[in-house]
């Protein structure tokens, strides 16, 4: 069984920014939320689900709760994208949309995304945490 794979879903292109370091750092393959089949990812032990956050919503949210049955036996870790920080009440807010059985089961960071049309760009050591979680394993 293969070990790592990274499914996302990006509207602006800094959660696909990430997805590929994350892919880079980690050796392991990428797959976009809306095109990836679903039983290729039963072959991995861990599943890295990343999305933005928009408005308080996350695509990562739906597809953890739409793919459960598939999902829910494997080591499981959400990145959040956004520009709000961690502690923010619309950060908050997006985390507390996660039904509580996938909570349970989950790693979940938040991580910042510049907003587009900021000039800002995305830094690659707001992986860190990620990274050195998913080494430890």
């Amino acid at each position: 069984m293969a070990s790592t794979a990274i499914v996302y879903k990006t509207i602006y292109g800094v959660t696909k920014k990430y997805a590929q370091w994350l892919s880079k750092e980690l050796k392991c393959p990428v797959f976009e939320i809306d095109s990836v089949d679903l039983d290729s990812l039963k072959k991995f032990n861990t599943i890295i689900v990343m999305s933005g956050t928009y408005a308080a919503k996350m695509p990562l949210t739906a597809f953890l709760k739409n793919n459960w049955e598939t999902l829910k036996s494997k080591k499981l870790v959400a990145v959040a994208v956004g520009a709000a920080p961690e502690n923010n009440w619309w950060s908050k807010i997006s985390y507390f949309f996660i039904p509580s059985f996938i909570k349970k089961k989950i790693k979940y960071f938040k991580i910042h995304g510049p907003y587009k049309g900021m000039g800002e760009q995305p830094k690659k050591e707001n992986l860190n945490r990620v990274i050195s979680y998913l080494k430890k394993k």
